[in-house]
């Protein structure tokens, strides 16, 4: 469904270091779709909560909502989203983020067991990715336990299931981890050698968190040895990087570490030092906190002033149109004159004109909140609901196509050049892509970063061309801003057309909010592939009946733009 999709900028949010955002917009989402009934939605909704809340350390909070999650997938278990696997994955992750060890061991074994019972004790019965990501949960819940052994053991089934599947961002983090867990048992030399072996394959990946991880792990293995110089080096470059993510919680937990560490060695006046950077941080935080929760009760304010002026303006109006009623019924009674009846009529057509102004008043503002309701303010571009509004009109045709695209390091821009700065980025990316597609393609805002490019009547062969003419459009010259700053823009793309079905059940057709969701999945496999690029769907493997506890594979096709590059941190 779209409002499904749409859950997906949740926990884009969140992974940006922001749950108050996430939050936010979830709740919105909620609002917006309180009438839908849809079971996958409200599971989907359900982990998102609990996300959130694991996130921000409420984990009572967190608890309550993966047990409703996990509730609605056993009651459906065809669900296209979320697996079962999926919700008890999150649960053991809150029971180890939330010192509970125990129950989170209890939790995958309870998992792999019953999964072993369907199967008749296949080791096959759980996909490698959530297998992996199970042992390595295990290994955090025996360093928690001071169980090394057990915790190493765990840690290396879960490396070779990623090796052995190709999965190179679970063994990032899995080796960052055990790094982890040497640094806990006071063993410096193995942390630092462990560490090591990480850099390479984390840098590899290119995924942010798990570098920080590594070289503060480092850094704080250097610590360990007595070598203050070295260590800060790698301490201090990952607090630079969290603050350039505007991830400033993060920030602080590392340099409450580092004065711990300090202390530890001696050096009281840096540590010292450390502490108050770190307070003056938490300052910031807590102050950042208020300013959001002022701006959204200021926004729910103007939204009912809004309103508000609209009902007075319809009463205002309806009582004119009543006065001109009596005064019309009098005129046809008096007979008390000339004067008195010219009078009245005077009246009658003084209040006749306000009554025209107002109507008129009443109609702009109207078409002004008919516009709104259907455009989105900053570019100009048609939103989600004037693109659900069309796709309940009408059915979706043969060969319609869906062009999911997501700006590239769109959050750095915002983080080095300002919101000003992401804004034109915005403007310029929407103007490019309505001037590269037809007329009678549809460009719209999606949310956030996001844009969707709706055609009709896009062949198998057009297909990739259309993707990408918009992939050129976009990277094809830089975004010049006020001050002269030229932004080297690109983009990621994931596209569908219909009609679209399973491999193995050709008549198990999707519909076109299970195609943008696919679009959604396709342009992030782009993202982990690169960026720059696109994904276009050319078929799914399993169905929802016969895809139970396996992941759904899709038959992608790469599209590359006519001057690929690879886009670099520093330009956003």
């Amino acid at each position: 469904q779209l409002a499904l999709a749409s859950l997906g900028r949740v926990h884009r949010r969140l992974n940006d270091n922001d749950p108050a955002a996430a939050m936010a917009l979830l709740e919105s989402l909620n609002a917006q779709h309180r009438d839908l009934h849809s079971l996958e939605f409200a599971a989907n909704a359900e982990v998102a909560y609990g996300a959130i809340y694991n996130t921000t350390g409420q984990h009572d909070r967190a608890l309550a909502h993966y047990l409703r999650a996990l509730e609605l997938v056993q009651q459906s278990p065809a669900l296209w989203s979320p697996r079962e696997a999926d919700v008890r994955l999150a649960l053991a992750r809150l029971y180890v983020n939330s010192g509970d060890a125990i129950k989170a061991l209890e939790t995958t074994r309870a998992y792999r067991e019953a999964r072993a019972g369907e199967k008749g004790g296949a080791e096959s019965a759980i996909p490698p990715r959530v297998e992996a990501l199970m042992y390595f949960l295990d290994g955090r819940a025996y360093v928690s336990l001071s169980q090394l052994p057990q915790a190493h053991a765990a840690f290396d089934r879960a490396l070779a299931l990623a090796r052995r599947n190709g999965l190179r961002w679970i063994e990032a983090n899995v080796l960052g981890n055990v790094s982890d867990a040497f640094l806990r048992a006071h063993r410096y030399v193995e942390a630092e050698r462990a560490a090591r072996a990480a850099v390479a394959l984390s840098e590899a990946v290119t995924d942010q968190s798990i570098i920080q991880m590594v070289y503060a792990n480092l850094g704080f293995a250097l610590f360990g040895q007595g070598r203050m110089a070295e260590g800060t080096v790698y301490i201090d470059r990952t607090a630079e990087e969290l603050r350039k993510a505007g991830a400033m919680l993060a920030v602080s937990n590392i340099l409450a570490e580092k004065g711990e560490a300090l202390e530890r060695a001696g050096l009281h006046k840096q540590a010292l030092q450390t502490v108050r950077e770190r307070e003056k941080i938490q300052e910031s935080l807590e102050l950042e906190r208020r300013n959001k929760a002022f701006a959204a009760l200021q926004e729910g304010f103007n939204a009912k002033q809004r309103a508000a002026q609209i009902g007075r303006l319809r009463q205002e109006n309806a009582v004119k149109d009543a006065e001109i009623d009596n005064r019309n019924l009098r005129l046809a009674l008096a007979s008390l004159g000339a004067a008195i009846a010219l009078v009245m009529a005077g009246v009658a057509t003084m209040l006749y004109r306000k009554s025209q102004r107002n109507s008129r008043r009443l109609a702009e503002l109207n078409a002004e909140l008919a516009y709104h309701s259907a455009h989105d303010p900053l570019t100009g571009l048609f939103n989600r609901r004037s693109f659900a509004d069309r796709m309940h009109a009408q059915r979706a045709a043969p060969d319609d196509c869906f062009t999911l695209l997501d700006i590239d390091h769109f959050k750095r821009i915002n983080d080095q050049h300002g919101h000003a700065a992401g804004d034109a980025v915005l403007v310029e990316v929407g103007r490019r892509l309505n001037e590269v597609v037809r007329e009678s393609d549809m460009v719209l805002r999606w949310g956030g970063e996001e844009f969707l490019v709706y055609s009709r009547s896009v062949s198998d062969a057009q297909r990739p061309l259309l993707v990408q003419r918009i992939l050129n459009a976009i990277a094809s010259a830089p975004v010049v801003l006020e001050d002269g700053t030229a932004l080297q823009v690109s983009a990621t793309a994931g596209a569908v057309s219909l009609p679209l079905s399973t491999v193995d059940k050709p008549d198990d057709a999707f519909g076109w909010e299970q195609a943008i969701a696919l679009a959604d999945r396709a342009l992030y496999k782009g993202k982990e592939a690169g960026r720059n690029r696109g994904f276009i769907v050319e078929g799914v493997e399993g169905s929802g009946a016969s895809a139970q506890g396996q992941e759904r594979k899709l038959r992608l096709n790469l599209v590359l733009p006519d001057m690929y590059w690879q886009p670099t941190p520093s330009c956003g």
